[in-house]
């Protein structure tokens, strides 16, 4: 059961152009977590995005496009540009690639007519863009799943076509750095599920889809806060779920309450490490790197959105938040559940199993 649905949620994100990923280029993006949440279709704009303005895509592109069909993906090209323009991506993609013009993106009429003529529905599409004004907000505006890219700015000749790249991204990061960057907070503190504790949650579904290292928090994650022992139950849901994965205990706390904790899961090789700083990630990053274990194959499981949350997003893992196990917490803990109230009721949700 969630702890809220999203109907109760009212989504102001979709007025706002706060993409859901932000890459430095098309090549920079993981389509096999796309791929992994479920997603079939990939919308990418043209000028800037996959080729410099007024050029033709390369080899390379080619070759992507050629992958993420392989992979079962929906490809089409959706540009405010002519169709003269965006032709050779047709030509080159022997028409494997679909292509659309005069979009008129930010508006959403000729978007939503293409998910029809391509059979797609928006919860299983992506859309790609260098522009937030235009790519983003026309992607939010119609529920699919946004991901900015830096403005193609390789092999560019001509000093007018990176003048105009470049000034398209410190107007983004303006906007990020003031206005847009309130958005981008909440959104790190969106988890991937809500669960209503560890025991429920779909260990067999992590496995499946490859999921290799499970961080929990400690405290009203796995056990009320303060205490110096795990529950029995805890152990014995340890006990079965480190078979399939290596398992990781990541609190705030101070290293010295672990003591006990750590004699309690040594015979199931379980990590346990104090003074984690969350919601910073580096030491956190650091562990990990112990393990050898690449970041998309990690979920982070805890009870509190804006440290918890904001720190296994941060460092690309799946996360899921827990209710807390208890009303006793620290003062500042309790402050902060007054915002995460606030911003469950207007987050956006991100992509899930």
């Amino acid at each position: 059961m969630s702890q809220t649905t999203a109907k109760s949620r009212k989504n102001y994100y979709k007025y706002i152009p706060i993409p859901y990923e932000h890459h430095s280029t098309i090549f920079d993006i993981d389509y096999e977590k796309l791929k992994k949440f479920g997603f079939s279709t990939i919308l990418f704009d043209y000028d800037f995005t996959l080729a410099p303005w007024k050029q033709q895509i390369d080899e390379k592109t080619v070759k992507l496009f050629n992958k993420l069909i392989s992979m079962g993906f929906k490809i089409a090209v959706v540009s405010n540009g002519p169709e003269e323009r965006i032709n050779n991506v047709k030509e080159k993609t022997y028409g494997k690639v679909k292509i659309y013009w005069r979009m008129k993106k930010p508006f959403s009429k000729k978007l939503k007519k293409v998910l029809e003529d391509i059979n797609s529905k928006p919860e299983e599409t992506v859309l790609i863009g260098d522009l937030f004004f235009t790519d983003i907000l026309v992607g939010n505006k119609n529920r699919l799943y946004t991901i900015l890219v830096n403005p193609y700015t390789y092999e560019i000749d001509s000093f007018y076509k990176k003048t105009v790249a470049i000034i398209s991204k410190i107007t983004y990061f303006i906007f990020f750095y003031t206005l847009g960057w309130f958005f981008r907070v909440m959104d790190l503190a969106v988890p991937n599920e809500f669960v209503d504790s560890v025991f429920d949650i779909d260990y067999k579904k992590l496995k499946n889809k490859n999921y290799q290292l499970l961080i929990f928090d400690f405290d009203n994650t796995l056990t009320t806060w303060r205490s110096e022992k795990l529950p029995e139950e805890i152990i014995k849901l340890f006990e079965k779920i480190s078979k399939d994965f290596k398992i990781m205990i990541a609190s705030n706390g101070k290293e010295y309450r672990f003591e006990g904790i750590k004699e309690q899961l040594v015979k199931y090789n379980i990590k346990v490490m104090g003074y984690s700083l969350k919601p910073f990630t580096f030491r956190i990053k650091k562990r990990i790197k112990e393990f050898g274990i690449e970041s998309t194959h990690v979920a982070l499981i805890g009870d509190q959105l804006f440290t918890d949350i904001i720190a296994g997003n941060k460092n690309g893992f799946y996360t899921i938040k827990v209710k807390p196990l208890s009303n006793k917490e620290r003062f500042f803990t309790k402050i902060l559940r007054f915002f995460e109230k606030i911003s469950i009721k207007t987050m956006r949700e991100k992509p899930k199993f």
